[in-house]
């Protein structure tokens, strides 16, 4: 029996525009497209990819500009996170809500007993966090936040990380989003310096290409034994390790993209007395009818119900931004439903 754990991406199945998926909002540079091709077309999917998965981690360090040696590649962030719980084998995993909906799901996998912590980005990180009873756990966050889209200061963390330290408490620090902000915010250059810090990364929703897989996790940790023997397919590594060398560019053209689409977008809403939630990303979260989703729906569009996320409820939805054609038909969509109802 399929198990639907609510995650946004499927309208493609069935014919509709879908707001739902946060991937790029510019879809897969061409000429990552072009190496996936070229990859195919030279049948490099008939050999093993490097069993480490070498080529791709030499350029997303570069693309970082960190060591290999702290860079692990991963089929996924999910997967690179499940593994990592497993081996940590941590018995406490703390959690500021809204956030990502598998962190629970991973952690009660491993064995380990969550706890909420309720942080809407405007209070102080530290206290809310560090004012949790027993400190013996590990913590995850989203950075950006993901649903909610707000940003956390490298400062704030690096103090926050500092005071962890003293109780030997491990922060993960899921950067997935980090290339979608202009103000980037990234503790993968800090890595180095903290025992207890680890970044998670997935770049198929920067790149648009969740289909093949690639998340990365950077530490000074030692996992390598934990890493799988091929832990990424040939296609991925052999044309993402090439393009990366191309990636800033691409970064620099979704963040113009995403801030001058945002803007747009986020005052037409308003306009129509739709409420919405600050973002610093290409996704955001509003608080509308419950029904909204359904309307949108008989419309052939998808957007993300998050009333599986703990404590958003019926009414809270992810939008993420598309192209300007289908932002534009989103909001004609709203306006036709805001003018009935």
């Amino acid at each position: 029996m399929a198990i639907n754990r609510g995650h946004g991406g499927f309208g493609w199945r069935y014919g509709l525009l879908d707001l739902s998926s946060n991937t790029n909002p510019l879809g897969a540079p061409k000429e990552l497209l072009d190496l996936i091709r070229e990859t195919v077309n030279q049948e490099h999917f008939t050999h093993y990819p490097t069993e480490l998965g070498d080529e791709l981690r030499e350029a997303l360090a570069r693309y970082e500009g960190v060591d290999a040696g702290i860079t692990y590649v991963f089929n996924g962030a999910s997967e690179a996170l499940q593994l990592l719980m497993m081996y940590l084998k941590p018995r406490r995993v703390i959690i500021p809500i809204p956030n990502y909906s598998d962190y629970k799901r991973i952690a009660e996998f491993v064995g380990a007993s969550t706890e909420y912590i309720e942080y809407w980005g405007s209070q102080d990180l530290i206290n809310a966090i560090t004012n949790k009873p027993g400190l013996n756990a590990l913590i995850i966050l989203s950075n950006p936040n993901s649903p909610m889209g707000y940003l956390i200061s490298r400062d704030e963390l690096l103090a926050l990380i500092d005071e962890l330290s003293r109780h030997g408490t491990y922060l993960v620090v899921d950067e997935s989003f980090m290339d979608f902000v202009e103000n980037n915010q990234s503790l993968i250059k800090d890595c180095v310096g903290y025992e207890n810090l680890i970044i998670i990364k997935s770049y198929t929703k920067f790149l648009a290409i969740p289909g093949l897989r690639i998340g990365a996790v950077y530490t000074r940790i030692d996992i390598e034994d934990l890493v799988p023997t091929w832990p990424v397919n040939s296609i991925a590594e052999y044309a993402v390790s090439r393009y990366m060398r191309h990636a800033r560019d691409f970064r620099d053209m979704t963040i113009n993209f995403v801030r001058e689409e945002r803007t747009r977008v986020l005052r037409a809403l308003e306009s129509l007395g739709i409420h919405h939630y600050n973002t610093m990303t290409h996704y955001f979260v509003i608080r509308d009818e419950a029904w909204l989703g359904d309307e949108l729906r008989r419309r052939n569009i998808l957007i993300r119900d998050l009333s599986n996320i703990p404590p958003l409820t019926k009414g809270y939805f992810r939008i993420s931004l598309r192209s300007r054609e289908i932002n534009d038909e989103f909001i004609r969509a709203l306006s036709e439903i805001k003018q009935i109802k």
